[in-house]
């Protein structure tokens, strides 16, 4: 009589639960279609930043910029043709550090440990210029890694201090200081290699872009109360015991914001916006780079 109660609660259950339909989540997935998935490789910029980046390099496009997890982004456009003019255009730095981008895909999971090559600019030291045109340059650099470009100023030959190349390499693979290659006399010739940022893996905490080592998790340890010496002068009493008053008219070492009026002390209480304002400002004044592989562009960072 037990189990055959327990069999009808069971049936009982299952007819009970709510299931949710194509038609249901139809309208979620039609106003997310026209978005990308992205992620920069190596640092978790704040929303604000990543906001103000791409609405300055996609100008007109973009619709709103949301966070999806941590260091995850989703930026929806106003169409599906700018999307997929975005995902067609080359490759996004983000302060020299690569944009992982994906079209939105409601049935998919994104995750930053998806990556497995990644392009990356390096540039070549002290390599005479007669070695400076692209087929000596990728011939260089394809013993690496998968040649992509040569910079606008390299090509132009406007700058002459060193070569600019962008390269794909392995997420994993390790990255030479130096390479040789045989000159046209026959003689072993060697280059240096200056890495404007690599994408190296933190064993500490799996973070990209630096080694344990520099990991600021790691170096962080326990934080400990310090008890700190107090400077104050005691207060001078008179033979009447009354409490002499120094004024801080022309004290030196007086807080920066405050200002003094009629001996009344007034502080600016928005100096701590001052931060954010830097930090805007950088941004704003950063460097933006559109790497653009040819013809027609190429997805910007997809998987492999």
């Amino acid at each position: 009589m037990r189990n055959l109660e327990n069999s009808f609660l069971n049936t009982e259950n299952k007819e009970s639960k709510v299931k949710i339909t194509l038609d249901d989540i139809e309208d979620e997935i039609s106003f997310w279609k026209p978005s990308i998935v992205c992620y920069v490789l190596g640092v978790n910029p704040p929303l604000h930043i990543l906001d103000g980046f791409v609405h300055r390099i996609w100008q007109g496009k973009v619709d709103r910029v949301k966070v999806l997890s941590y260091g995850i982004f989703i930026i929806r456009f106003h169409s599906i043709e700018d999307r997929d003019q975005v995902l067609n255009g080359g490759f996004i730095f983000f302060n020299r550090r690569p944009v992982v981008m994906r079209p939105w895909d409601p049935n998919e999971s994104f995750k930053k440990d998806d990556m497995k090559s990644v392009p990356i600019w390096i540039q070549l030291e002290e390599l005479e210029l007669k070695y400076w045109g692209q087929k000596s340059l990728f011939k260089i650099v394809g013993q690496m890694g998968k040649p992509i470009m040569v910079d606008n100023v390299t090509k132009e030959r406007e700058r002459l201090n060193f070569p600019r190349v962008l390269i794909e390499v392995q997420m994993d693979q390790d990255l030479p200081a130096f390479l040789e290659f045989e000159n046209e006399f026959g003689s072993i010739t060697s280059v240096g290699i200056k890495y404007e940022w690599k994408p190296i893996s933190c064993s500490h905490c799996s973070g990209i872009g630096h080694a344990a080592t520099d990991c600021k998790k790691k170096m962080g340890g326990q934080q400990q109360w310090i008890i700190k010496k107090d400077n104050r002068k005691m207060p001078q009493v008179d033979e009447e015991g009354f409490t002499k008053v120094h004024s801080r008219k022309n004290t030196a070492t007086r807080e920066q914001g405050t200002t003094e009026t009629n001996g009344v002390i007034m502080k600016n209480s928005f100096q701590g916006l001052e931060e954010d304002e830097i930090i805007e400002n950088a941004v704003e004044n950063m460097p933006t780079e559109i790497v653009k592989t040819g013809e027609g562009g190429a997805p910007s960072l997809s998987n492999g």
